[in-house]
């Protein structure tokens, strides 16, 4: 049975997000920062990531005192094109996009450059900060190391996080290859999100506690996350494997911050400031002219989307063009969110004493 779904306006979201934040001590601008980010996951479809994550991951963890809401970075060390900075236990959203901001600007002027955060806290899609280069012609990368939930190949034990990596390449027309993705099989909140509607995970998704192959949630999230190609190594498990220690080592390593198997385990992340971030920006014309290259992105993006579709499929997609056909979607008819999820934001504003988000009245 498909559970009803309520609607809300991205705008009125993301409203409620800033006053949420800011009722419980964030600047103003930091919660706007905060809600920009966390309604674009659920605009792009990424709602594992979205609003469903205000009253646990944020607002919980601020009133608890694990998160600094008035926390500013200091740099810990920087040059022309390199920037690390301690975040301070501070709401990784904001913090994530100036320094993503600094580092384009590095880029801008020395052609490429890396920024690093240590001690910081979930910053919510990866793709959002990569996807901040685009405006300049610029090629972005982010990534995020996180509380461990997967087992590496051929281990049954938690000693990573989902780690994942996004990379943002410019089109012609507004068009863009956008790539945002775990380096595990899925984020944990699939997982959640099938437990809320009672569906069995797909294979390849998680393990029990015993390390077998698992299709129901409860012994998913009791055991852990496979790395992305599932479990083994002949579906390619170790690639994940690889990638997802890649990010750690870019984010918590490079960066001066907690990595694993020092990370906590995700379902007790109770510690303050263990997450660390990566970013980096490429200016194009580097490399050569910006019109020339993004005709040719075009063009690749384009022949991807127009070759021969497998049998059941109506086409070929290219990495983030099924989230850019579900945020006009969303902007226009409102976004969908569970019954779990509309609770949790009731609730949210009963221990703030907030107004709810209004819900969709319709365009």
């Amino acid at each position: 049975m498909a559970v009803e779904r309520t609607r809300f306006a991205p705008g009125d979201l993301r409203d409620f997000v800033g006053r949420s934040l800011r009722a419980c001590g964030a600047g103003s601008e930091d919660a706007r920062l905060v809600g920009e980010v966390l309604v674009a996951s659920d605009v792009r479809g990424i709602e594992s990531h979205g609003v469903a994550r205000l009253e646990g991951f944020y607002v919980d963890r601020i009133r608890d005192g694990i998160i600094d809401p008035k926390a500013i970075e200091s740099v810990l060390r920087e040059t022309p094109t390199s920037l690390a900075v301690d975040a301070n236990d501070g709401l990784g959203h904001p913090i994530s996009v100036r320094i993503m901001r600094r580092t384009i600007d590095k880029a801008l002027a020395n052609g490429c450059a890396v920024g690093t955060v240590a001690r910081s806290n979930h910053f919510g899609i990866a793709g959002y900060y990569a996807m901040l280069a685009l405006e300049h012609d610029c090629i972005g990368i982010a990534s995020t190391n996180a509380g461990r939930l997967a087992a590496p190949t051929n281990g049954r034990e938690l000693m990573l996080g989902t780690n994942p990596f996004a990379f943002a390449i410019p089109a012609e027309n507004g068009d863009a290859f956008v790539l945002d993705m775990a380096t595990t099989t899925v984020a944990y909140g699939k997982l959640e999100i099938a437990k809320r509607l009672g569906k069995a995970l797909m294979p390849g998704w998680a393990i029990d506690a015993a390390g077998n192959p698992t299709t129901d949630p409860d012994a998913g999230m009791a055991g852990a996350l496979l790395p992305l190609g599932g479990f083994g190594t002949d579906s390619g498990g170790h690639k994940g494997y690889g990638l997802g220690l890649l990010s750690d080592i870019l984010c918590g390593v490079l960066g001066g911050g907690v990595f694993s198997p020092r990370m906590p385990p995700s379902r007790q992340i109770l510690e303050a400031a263990i997450t660390s971030h990566f970013f980096m920006a490429i200016r194009i014309d580097g490399f050569r002219d910006v019109a020339e290259f993004k005709r040719d992105v075009s063009r690749s993006l384009a022949e991807m989307r127009a070759s021969e579709p497998a049998p059941g499929f109506e086409r070929v997609f290219t990495a983030g063009e099924p989230e850019k056909i579900r945020a006009r979607e969303h902007e226009q008819h409102g976004v969908g969110l569970d019954p779990v999820v509309v609770e949790s934001l009731s609730r949210t504003a009963a221990k703030l004493g907030i107004e709810p988000p209004r819900r969709f009245a319709g365009p």
